[in-house]
């Protein structure tokens, strides 16, 4: 049963078995305001309340908050309701050195973007970082002749919920809105030093510093919520543990040991390794039982369902249409489908 007062269909944050697994844990429980307090207190004010399984903050004066623990390298996941023309934001790695907690720690901005009046906004690593196409999509309109939209704003009206995920990394450190990457950065490179000294963080020496800190909702004065609100630690490397639930005593064995690929050589005239590449085996739905491999180099091959087949056959030479994957980023031929009715028009 629920608290007095709850929804009755209210759903309360979880996670899943593979979440547990893998790491994550809440933040916030959806009914308790455990594990947050003010910003430099001990205490959390009365200006956030938990309502409907969301952190809120019900009247002026709340004033930042804080996680109780602090954070180095992490994945944050979460969703905010704004409030019509409101600002807030969201920081991480915040120190309390300083009465402000935007001095230390870099702000992912939380605005409506309609009506806000703030330059700076939703999502936009406040005065450093805002959406950008990424260089792959940057590349693959310039081969194809074809700009596509620039998607800066990915954002849900005003009153509705807008999903943050935020990782922080020694490898590389992402924003994404709504499941569009914003954009990418580095804490400490020099690009990000160069966008600091030109913002107003300048001033702050203990700005982006810290290598680990709380995380932070901010009170810009306006009505907002949070829910949703869950962690996944990452090693110092900035890597995830694969779990481990226990071991299988189990061996490899080669499918087609004996196999020779039609045209195929090892190596070149000169001795050079030449590379194959088979990304794909399936059937036609034939009831032939054959089994097609299709390559990135784009060669497809067809063989009989025995292990002791000795040669693939080339079913399919499409190389001259196809990109040479090892000069244009991991293109190529990438997968390979046979029509429902293969059997009766192949």
């Amino acid at each position: 049963p629920g608290e007095p007062g709850e929804p009755k269909n209210l759903e309360l944050p979880q996670l899943t078995a593979g979440e547990l697994r893998g790491g994550w844990k809440l933040l916030f429980d959806g009914r308790t305001t455990e594990g947050w307090r003010n910003y430099r207190s001990d205490k959390l004010s009365d200006g956030w309340q938990v309502r409907n399984g969301a952190l809120e903050k019900t009247r002026s004066g709340a004033g930042d908050i804080v996680t109780a623990q602090q954070y180095q390298n992490f994945e944050l996941s979460l969703e905010y309701r704004i409030s019509k023309g409101g600002n807030s934001g969201i920081m991480f790695r915040v120190t309390e050195d300083d009465p402000r907690p935007w001095a230390s720690g870099p702000e992912v901005q939380v605005q409506d973007n309609v009506d806000g009046r703030d330059p700076q906004k939703a999502g936009w690593l406040y005065q450093l970082y805002q959406p950008q196409k990424p260089e792959w999509a940057v590349k693959f309109e310039n081969q194809v002749g074809f700009k596509g939209i620039d998607m800066d704003d990915a954002t849900r009206p005003a009153g509705e919920w807008n999903h943050v995920y935020l990782r922080v990394s020694p490898k590389q450190c992402e924003v994404a809105v709504n499941g569009v990457s914003y954009y990418y950065f580095n804490i400490g490179s020099d690009d990000w030093n160069k966008r600091v000294a030109a913002s107003k963080f300048a001033q702050f020496p203990q700005f982006g510093k810290a290598a680990k800190g709380h995380i932070c909702l901010q009170d810009h004065g306006d009505p907002v919520a949070y829910r949703n609100i869950r962690i996944r630690e990452l090693s110092e490397d900035g890597t995830v543990a694969d779990p481990v639930d226990g071991q299988l005593n189990i061996t490899g064995t080669p499918a087609f040991p004996e196999i020779a690929w039609e045209g195929y050589e090892g190596v070149d005239d000169e001795g050079r390794i030449q590379t194959m590449r088979p990304l794909e085996l399936t059937h036609a739905g034939d009831g032939s039982q054959r089994i097609f491999v299709a390559s990135q180099i784009g060669t497809i091959f067809v063989l009989p369902g025995d292990a002791a087949v000795k040669e693939a056959k080339l079913f399919l030479d499409i190389r001259d249409r196809v990109q040479d994957f090892r000069k244009d980023a991991e293109e190529g031929l990438l997968g390979l489908a046979f029509h429902p009715q293969y059997r009766s028009n192949g």
